[in-house]
């Protein structure tokens, strides 16, 4: 009965003292672990306890086990014992503490860099849009005045949304008198567009001058920013106004873009625009200088999201438009570590770290607040506390263990002696394991590590640094000098950075270094001085980390060659651009001035022979105008590889004698003779694609007639039996070529020379196009010529299987195709109302376009119907008059002829949902679209058949009276 009260005592005791010390162990873990994550805590409070806790429940447990023996613990052993864990418990307790500072201070330098990352990213990126408000602003200063599609052509160029990152696009402002609003509007609906207005942001009511936005690109994204007046918003206008008062980029205030359809935070970047050679030292001068503002609207979101990433998504970042961390004014808020939803991590957390600094930009006052987060948490090392603890603990047991048995026999203190052996051979063991450590990390580290003497004489060298010299051993270095391996233009460089490694300075170099097998690299080499350094230089050992950076300099200078070539394009396309420029506003000025000549009739007195000049003139330079379109988008297809040929049975003669018809009196209009030949037999029907045929000899004989001022242009065709290719060759006794010019004629953007642009015209795309159609046909187009005698340009289609009964005799002339019979013309008067009877519902939104369609369709004798969008087609076509509605039966038209770009409904869906409802009548795509996949577009919808903008009258007809009653056994809707 005793016995057992006195085990109740003792586990009653050790409960109490467990209990202390994790009272004791909650009160000293904000000194042991400060602000550890949980996991650490928990971990570190556990081990304390114990180590607390441990010493009393031993020294309880022998006790009670000596009591248990009927022998008493003499003061001799206890004492000592106490002492021992008293202190133990104390140095370790201090350990841990300054270890789990040590932890702390690490871990806090870690996020300090991290935040100065941060920081210097974030200035990098604002720094970026400076970068383009200077460019924007030098665009300006250079020129008196930058038109609407300059300014387009140059943001085309930028793309500012893509380099600008965060950019909405990019724009110039105009600062417009009160006075002069009338004068403004009338200058920008002639020079900006006719829907050009003043638009008001409408916080200011009353200012004396607009701040008007008049260019802006992309205009598609920035529709409702153009014309606003930043002027009549505060935030906008003091910050314009700062803008010309400093000369420095300005940034507002956070504001809601009008563009920003979906509210992100943003702001505008502002840099005034001086008038060039105008004083601008003083604010005064500055604003009589002014001429306008280069801005960017930028959303911050959009502009600092990518920070996060800079910092290994390891930091938590706001930013405050303000000195103070107000809500209201927070611009950015990016988390580099997201929790997960409905959880109660997020509102538990607590971040180890928390750092607020301002930051300067644009003249805004912002304050940046970092704060660390779970994947920082992760990578805070708390194992040195933890093993502090645990191996303070464990030696204080053992010590005081081994006093307590030195204080019970010689035995005890013999087996303390061999305890002691076994930890000074552990200790020696970890050093040789440090040193195993050390030499590791020399071994495999991935660079080139020697160790030099103060002449360069090699001492010790890593495997990497073997391979930099080429050598199998490090004996085979033993004596040997790192300048014994540099050329001797580099001695003095490597010799000046060994120096400067001795003297304590920033020591590094690149220099060619020659291995032992005759290699030659460019080696990278970081010095630094090792061990004590006396006076004479005697016992310096210089460490020295050297890397192989001739791939990275090749690729530099790849990239730099990359760089030029691509320059030199650029320049290509801009004299092209300033070509098609030329090219595109020659056919306009004789469209729009004769177009004026016909409207000043009424005024004058004009003869019918006068009138139908100018008509033809009109339509002959509008023709060109669609030519030259019609060869940029050619061009445009081929250069994407969308361009597309067929392969069908064509017969070379039918095509050279329909290209002799077209070219006969543009040659007759020169005194030119056109002849065309088949000089040997030729296949009568080859695989080929008519139509690019036919564009490449019209191409080719165009050309022939327009270099040619005397003599004849002549057409041969013949087969070459040895590599099985029709060809047709275009020669001419024109001006000819020089073998420079010839290796010109064919590259994208270039004529033989620009000499030849100004004196025959022309845009240099024909033969380009010619070219690169040949070789879409499988076959080429090769050239021979010779300076005042001529050229003759040779199309080679190469063709496999040919029968040999489809031949053509060789003839000494092909006679013109396309003449008209009496019997034609007849069938043609009968034909002139080939649309006689039709009802034909018209869908288009272009009151002029309206008026030209329903003239050509009437005049073919139709009878025809209009509307102005989809939504209206469908209207008419329901029993109800609704788009809901069902269709009526029978139908009110024969054919739907509908224009597939409208507002309100477009083409496409009004097609679809005809379909949808069952109807079964034609329905014609008209559109202004010409790139590939139009067609199938248009098909897709529920299109019955495609005509392209602008209007053929021919080609409109035909594509309707396939639809006529007459030729469709029936309709049904």
């Amino acid at each position: 009965m005793h016995s057992r009260k006195f085990l109740l005592r003792v586990v009653v005791e050790l409960i109490v003292t467990v209990c202390l010390a994790f009272f004791v162990s909650e009160l000293l873990l904000p000194l042991v672990a400060p602000r550890f994550p949980d996991a650490a805590s928990r971990m570190i409070f556990l081990s304390l306890a114990m180590l607390l806790a441990g010493p009393v429940v031993v020294y309880r447990a022998l006790t009670a086990w000596a009591y248990h023996d009927g022998k008493a613990l003499s003061g001799d052993v206890v004492r000592p014992f106490f002492a021992i864990m008293a202190c133990g418990v104390l140095l370790t307790t201090l350990a841990t503490i300054w270890m789990a500072y040590e932890s702390r201070r690490d871990s806090e330098a870690k996020f300090d860099a991290l935040a100065e990352r941060v920081k210097v990213e974030m200035t990098r990126r604002m720094a970026n849009f400076e970068y383009g408000l200077k460019a924007l602003r030098g665009l300006h200063e250079a020129s008196e005045e930058v038109s609407l599609k300059e300014f387009r052509n140059y943001c085309e160029v930028v793309n500012p949304v893509e380099s600008f990152p965060g950019a909405m696009g990019q724009g110039f402002i105009r600062r417009v008198q009160s006075s002069q609003r009338d004068a403004f509007l009338n200058w920008a609906h002639e020079n900006l567009g006719r829907d050009f207005k003043i638009k008001s942001a409408g916080s200011v009511k009353e200012h004396d001058n607009y701040y008007v936005i008049c260019h802006i690109e992309p205009l598609a994204r920035n529709q409702a920013a153009w014309g606003l007046d930043v002027g009549s918003e505060r935030n906008r206008r003091e910050a314009a106004d700062k803008a010309i008062q400093t000369g420095l980029p300005t940034l507002t205030a956070k504001i809601n873009l009008v563009q920003d359809q979906l509210n992100h935070n943003g702001f505008l970047y502002y840099l005034a625009v001086y008038e060039t050679g105008m004083p601008r030292n003083t604010a005064e001068e500055r604003d009589k200088a002014f001429m306008g503002w280069a801005y960017m609207p930028i959303t911050s979101e959009l502009a600092l999201e990518g920070i996060i990433q800079s910092a290994d998504e390891m930091l938590d970042i706001e930013v405050y438009d303000d000195t103070a961390l107000d809500p209201s004014s927070k611009l950015f808020c990016g988390h580099g570590f997201h929790f997960p939803e409905g959880g109660v991590a997020k509102a538990s957390y607590r971040p180890q770290f928390i750092k607020s600094f301002p930051e300067q930009i644009g003249g805004r006052h912002w304050t940046v607040q970092i704060t660390s987060n779970p994947n920082f948490d992760k990578t805070i090392s708390f194992m040195r506390p933890e093993i502090t603890i645990l191996f303070g603990g464990l030696l204080t047991f053992l010590v005081a263990a081994v006093v307590w048995n030195m204080g019970s026999s010689r035995r005890q203190a013999i087996q303390l002696a061999e305890t002691m052996t076994v930890d000074l051979k552990t200790a020696k063991d970890e050093a040789e394991q440090n040193a195993h450590r050390f030499t590791a990390i020399f071994i495999n580290v991935p660079v080139g590590v020697a160790l030099l003497d103060a002449d360069g004489r090699v001492l010790n060298i890593n495997p990497e640094g073997l391979k930099l010299w080429e050598a199998y051993s490090r004996r085979q270095l033993r004596g040997c000098s790192l300048l014994d391996q540099v050329p001797d233009d580099g001695h003095a460089a490597v010799l000046h950075t060994l120096k400067e490694a001795v003297a304590g300075r920033d020591a590094h170099t690149e220099f060619q270094m020659i291995g032992f097998r005759g290699t030659v690299r460019l080696v990278e080499m970081h010095a630094v001085v090792v061990g004590n350094v006396r006076h004479d230089g005697a016992s310096t050992q210089i460490l020295t980390a050297m890397r192989d950076i001739t791939k990275q300099r090749r690729t530099e200078n790849e990239l730099r060659e990359a760089r030029s070539r691509a320059e030199a394009a650029n320049q290509t396309k801009s004299e092209f651009l300033a070509n098609m420029s030329h090219e595109i506003r020659t056919p306009m000025t004789a469209i729009l001035g004769y177009t004026d000549l016909l409207a000043e009739e009424q005024h004058r007195e004009v003869s019918l022979n006068d009138r139908m000049e100018y008509i033809n003139t009109i339509r002959r330079n509008g023709e060109h105008l669609l030519m030259i379109i019609n060869d940029i988008l050619d061009l445009s297809k081929i250069e994407a590889g969308k361009m597309t040929v067929e392969s069908v049975p064509t017969r070379i003669d039918m095509v050279v004698r329909e290209v002799m018809e077209l070219m006969q009196v543009k040659a007759a209009a020169k005194g030119l003779a056109l002849s065309a030949t088949i000089e040997t037999k030729i296949p009568k029907v080859i695989p080929c694609d008519p139509i690019r045929l036919r564009q490449i000899l019209v191409n080719l004989v165009g050309n022939a007639i327009k270099f040619t001022e005397i003599g004849c242009v002549r057409v041969q065709c013949r087969y070459d039996s040895t590599s099985k290719a029709v060809q047709i060759a275009v020669e001419d006794s024109g001006i000819g070529m020089t073998e420079m010019q010839m290796e010109r004629l064919f590259q994208a953007f270039v004529q033989a020379d620009n000499s030849m642009t100004r004196r025959f015209g022309g845009t240099g795309l024909g033969l380009r196009i010619s070219k690169r159609l040949a070789e879409i046909l499988g076959g080429d187009i090769t050239i021979t010529s010779e300076i005042g005698i001529g050229s003759t340009f040779c199309v080679s289609l190469f063709i496999d299987n040919i029968h040999d009964s489809n031949w053509l005799e060789p003839t000494e002339h092909l006679e013109a195709i396309g003449k008209v019979d009496s019997s034609d013309q007849a069938k043609a008067k009968e034909h002139k109302r080939p649309l006689q009877g039709m009802k034909i519902l018209l869908a288009e939104d272009g009151p002029d376009n309206i008026r030209l369609i329903s003239f050509h369709l009437r005049k073919a004798g139709a009878e025809v119907d209009t509307v102005e969008n989809g939504k209206l087609l469908i209207e008419k076509m329901t029993v109800d008059g609704t788009v809901e509605g069902e269709l009526k039966d029978p139908s009110p038209c024969d054919v739907v002829l509908t224009d597939m770009q409208m507002p309100e409904m477009d083409g496409y869906e009004a097609a679809r949902l005809l379909r949808a409802k069952g109807a079964r009548l034609p329905i014609v795509a008209l559109t202004a679209h010409a790139m590939s996949g139009d067609l199938k577009k248009c098909l897709d919808a529920g299109c019955s058949a495609y005509a392209t903008k602008p209007i053929d009258r021919d080609r409109l007809i035909k594509s309707v009276q396939r639809f006529h009653p007459e030729a469709m056994s029936s309709t049904v809707i």
